[in-house]
């Protein structure tokens, strides 16, 4: 069965990301997944055009037995498993657009979380575990260096291990990377790890970069997209608790980007498509 083929599939991913997440393993293992959801969602499931309330963006998704996934923004959301693959050639080639390595690495990122949810609506876990695996391998290939989730932090003359996001040492520079597939999931708490880090290690010892996949929300029976931000929120954390150096979304929602036309020297946000294109600055300035 299809669903036997996908879960086993994103069994893999997770197996090979444990063991070496910047591999080729662990980069094979992402993309066959992608393109078996891909193909699954595109052959065996209806397209069914939302009802999008945000300005300016047009929102889509797949349904099968009633079930209807989260959306998928037309702009960004690539319909053919062969220019996927054709992509991804482009990409570890090192010659593809930056707009190409946006639609490339949005399809990749959402296809299995869409078909992991027609398969069990209530699986949050399974799509969020993909997505940090998928970024993961993203960094970790760019910089060859696996990262690691546990920081140690000198309190009191003593070694305190504390469990957190992606933290890797490359050198002359330290990164921690949030990754979250919305800032639903308790986004608090990468401003409060990196300033854990900043009072433990410094404010520029560790670079922060959080990385975000969207804020849309769907109502399933009206069919509406909307963005849920409280960029209020953001401004009191990226002032008060800490200061994270570059926000990446997938899909930036528009109240933040008003939040960054506002506040341009305090806050970065990027579509992810240009991790790409500026990965050398952000990486290795």
């Amino acid at each position: 069965m299809t669903e036997d083929l996908i879960k086993e599939a994103y069994g893999e991913v997770k197996q090979q990301c444990r063991v070496d997440l910047k591999s080729n393993a662990a980069g094979c293992a992402i993309l066959q997944l992608a393109l078996k959801s891909l193909t699954f969602l595109v052959n065996e499931c209806q397209q069914l055009n939302l009802v999008s309330c945000v300005p300016e963006k047009k929102y889509f998704s797949f349904r099968k037995d009633n079930i209807v996934a989260r959306p998928a923004n037309k702009e960004f959301f690539l319909l053919c498993p062969d220019a996927v693959s054709r992509l991804w050639e482009r990409w570890q080639a090192e010659t593809i657009t930056t707009v190409e390595f946006g639609q490339l690495t949005y399809t990749v990122a959402l296809a299995p979380g869409l078909a992991l949810e027609i398969f069990d609506r209530q699986n949050k876990k399974g799509p969020a575990t993909f997505f940090e695996c998928y970024v993961g391998h993203l960094f970790a290939r760019a910089v060859s260096v696996n990262p690691t989730k546990r920081a140690r932090l000198p309190v009191h003359g003593r070694d305190v291990l504390m469990t957190m996001d992606f933290l890797m040492d490359i050198g002359r520079k330290k990164v921690h990377l949030p990754v979250k597939m919305s800032s639903k999931e308790r986004v608090v708490q990468a401003w409060a790890h990196q300033r854990l880090l900043n009072e433990a290690y410094g404010s520029h010892a560790y670079q922060g970069i959080m990385v975000l996949f969207s804020e849309t929300k769907l109502d399933s029976q009206s069919l509406k997209v909307v963005e849920i931000c409280v960029p209020d929120q953001w401004l009191v954390y990226q002032s008060l608790l800490a200061r994270m150096d570059r926000i990446y979304y997938f899909d930036i929602p528009v109240r933040y980007q008003k939040l960054m036309q506002q506040f341009p020297n305090l806050i970065s946000i990027k579509q992810f498509g240009e991790f790409f294109s500026e990965r050398e600055e952000i990486l290795h300035s």
